[in-house]
């Protein structure tokens, strides 16, 4: 006779089983020792991702994940307004900050051009990035847009696609310099690589 979890466990295996990476074996695993941990741990565990759902927003400058209207970063007056780092993901907006290279300002496109899977520059946040040019451009004589994009296939074709659209005087466009392997995602980089090719980045001609 087969013997089944109860529901609640089933189904929270099931829950658990769709986030990447973790199969239905990992899954159990977390399950069970969430059973093992005390009610307030669990309690507090609910609450944070209830707040995941319902506190969450994303910055109306940048597009970054904050808890205000604003994030830290945009509203730092300190940060400098001339330079625009447009990365794919909030993931790699972190990883390039954890660097401490650079001292502008981020926008992120949440996504790069992919025809393959059908994900053309209309399904990215390009209009937003066009606007958030314009009102930089407004401020400074002349800016930076640095695009900080993994140097894949993806990436590429959005650079191309971004240094075409782009195309300004008043607008100096440049990537990050050639260190990184191709083929590989800005998140799974360390620090000191993806330091230098900031450091190192190229003026695209």
């Amino acid at each position: 006779m087969s013997i089944y979890y109860p529901k609640i466990i089933e189904n929270l295996v099931q829950q658990l089983s769709k986030l990447p990476g973790v199969g239905r074996k990992t899954a159990e695993r977390y399950v069970f020792h969430l059973i093992k941990q005390t009610p307030a741990q669990n309690k507090l565990l609910a609450k944070d991702l209830h707040s995941l759902a319902n506190s969450l927003k994303f910055c109306k400058k940048c597009l970054a994940f904050s808890e205000k209207d604003i994030c830290q970063i945009c509203a730092d007056d300190k940060r400098s307004d001339n330079a625009l780092c447009v990365v794919a993901s909030f993931q790699d907006m972190i990883n390039i900050e954890n660097t401490k290279s650079y001292n502008g300002k981020y926008f992120i496109l949440n996504g790069l051009i992919n025809t393959i899977e059908n994900i053309g520059p209309e399904k990215i946040n390009i209009k937003k990035l066009v606007s958030l040019t314009n009102e930089l451009i407004k401020k400074n004589k002349k800016i930076e847009i640095i695009l900080a994009l993994s140097p894949t296939m993806e990436g590429e074709t959005t650079v191309l696609y971004l240094k075409r659209l782009l195309n300004s005087p008043k607008i100096k466009i440049s990537k990050l310099a050639q260190g990184l392997s191709t083929g590989v995602n800005l998140e799974y980089v360390d620090e000191i690589t993806l330091s230098n090719a900031l450091k190192y980045r190229n003026e695209i001609n």
